[in-house]
């Protein structure tokens, strides 16, 4: 075990602080799991319960945006205010019986109403947990340790695929011949087996402890008006990432399976691992490099990491639009790794800027905005872009080629903005000040 710096003296001992990172990154990879395994199930979805594709995105997103809107904020609110530890323990039971409620569902408006009680779960986690996490670390490891977090959100989101994938080989194998579950569909068995245990993984959240949250000195609170200007541009760095995000992960399953006709299970094993590589890589790589260049710059050089690795997704977004199957299976992962480096580093960059006692409070804005931009707009604008915009024919890749390089153009001029207001706090990132 390394020697704790000085900025370590008033914060809990590394190894149990890197636990509770453990405990929470598992518990990211269960809820974003749960979330986004509906995306590989779209065609049997749509096919048994008889919606469109519009109907879909509203099930893919919106449904999200809507219980964020009402809940997100507010709980954010509560996690400074109460224990991050029994909101997270809450909102796991709550996202877990949803996503059983949406296996059980006999139509559009039932299977709506399923995901918005697994958003309503969901909306506290990532909010309560960034902010448990910043009071675990010092901001001198404050980045790598968030990155690390959201690694469990990139996980999720490639081990929903593979996840789901698996299971809808194994059923099609005939697995569960002679069992009660083989009247169930597979979409149903792969949220009935994914919802069930996320109940009994609610009791190791019970091993985190809340720890002491540290206050700024009165000169650092003072700062609180100008903070909230400054990390305006942020909150829309990360929100139009998060658009991208949601609109290539809706939907590049479904290109990869209509545009070269592969089978769902397959496309499942294998796209699901390589986002689950790329995109963890990602933000595991992008909380790191928040670290270095803090060190070395504060605010804007972590910004200047947004900036050149959203510049570099703007090739990589074209070449979804590929005729050629292994380069979209390729640029796809590739995407995600770039846009993890994007998140996790701007993530960090709100931290830096927001005073601890508003920590929950600011996260849960960034995470509404990611999902009422992102989830809620992301996997609806390539829908409505293929329909209305391309045509049919065309089929999805030039709609999410557009989506993805539209909204990388946003990000890009957004970082450009926070650098311009960070500026004259360059020299002044945020020190042990805290105490």
């Amino acid at each position: 075990m390394p020697e704790r710096r000085p900025d370590d003296a008033a914060y809990p001992g590394r190894g149990y602080a890197w636990t509770v990172v453990a405990i929470l990154i598992a518990t990211a990879i269960l809820s974003y799991t749960d979330r986004q395994v509906l995306s590989l199930l779209v065609d049997p979805v749509r096919r048994d319960l008889g919606i469109s594709d519009t109907q879909v995105s509203l099930l893919l997103g919106t449904a999200f945006a809507v219980v964020y809107g009402v809940a997100g904020i507010p709980l954010g609110y509560l996690a400074d205010r109460v224990s991050r530890r029994n909101l997270i323990l809450c909102g796991v039971v709550v996202w877990s019986l949803g996503t059983l409620a949406c296996a059980l569902s006999r139509g559009f408006a039932e299977l709506f109403a399923g995901r918005v009680v697994v958003g309503l779960g969901e909306a506290v986690l990532s909010p309560a947990a960034i902010s448990l996490i910043s009071d675990y670390f010092p901001p001198s490891r404050r980045g790598t340790a968030v990155g690390c977090f959201l690694s469990g959100i990139a996980i999720g989101i490639g081990a929903s695929i593979l996840i789901g994938g698996g299971v809808l080989e194994a059923v099609d194998s005939g697995i569960l011949a002679g069992t009660p579950l083989v009247a169930y569909a597979p979409w149903r068995l792969v949220l009935i087996l994914l919802g069930a245990p996320g109940l009994a993984w609610a009791l190791l959240i019970l091993a985190i402890r809340e720890p002491r949250r540290h206050r700024e000195e009165a000169a650092a609170a003072g700062r609180a008006a100008s903070a909230w200007r400054r990390v305006t541009p942020i909150y829309l760095v990360v929100a139009a990432a998060s658009f991208v995000d949601n609109a290539v992960g809706a939907w590049a399953p479904s290109l990869l399976i209509r545009t070269f006709h592969r089978d769902a299970a397959q496309i499942g094993v294998q796209l699901g691992m390589f986002l689950t590589a790329g995109f963890g890589a990602g933000v595991l790589l992008g909380g790191s490099l928040a670290d270095f260049a803090g060190a070395r710059g504060g605010l804007p050089r972590k910004l200047a990491v947004c900036l050149v690795a959203g510049a570099a997704i703007l090739p990589i977004a074209w070449m979804i639009n590929s005729p050629r199957f292994t380069v979209v299976l390729t640029a796809v992962p590739v995407y995600f790794a770039l846009s993890g480096i994007v998140t996790a580093a701007g993530f960090s960059a709100i931290l830096d800027v927001v005073p601890n006692g508003s920590r929950g409070l600011a996260m849960a804005v960034s995470f509404f905005l990611n999902v009422a931009v992102g989830a809620g707009l992301g996997p609806t604008a390539v829908a409505l872009a293929s329909e209305y915009g391309f045509g049919a024919a065309a089929g999805l890749g030039p709609a999410i080629a557009l989506t993805a390089a539209g909204g990388y153009l946003v990000a890009i001029a957004a970082a450009l903005a926070a650098g311009a207001l960070a500026r004259p706090d360059a020299a002044a990132p945020e020190t042990a000040r805290e105490a």
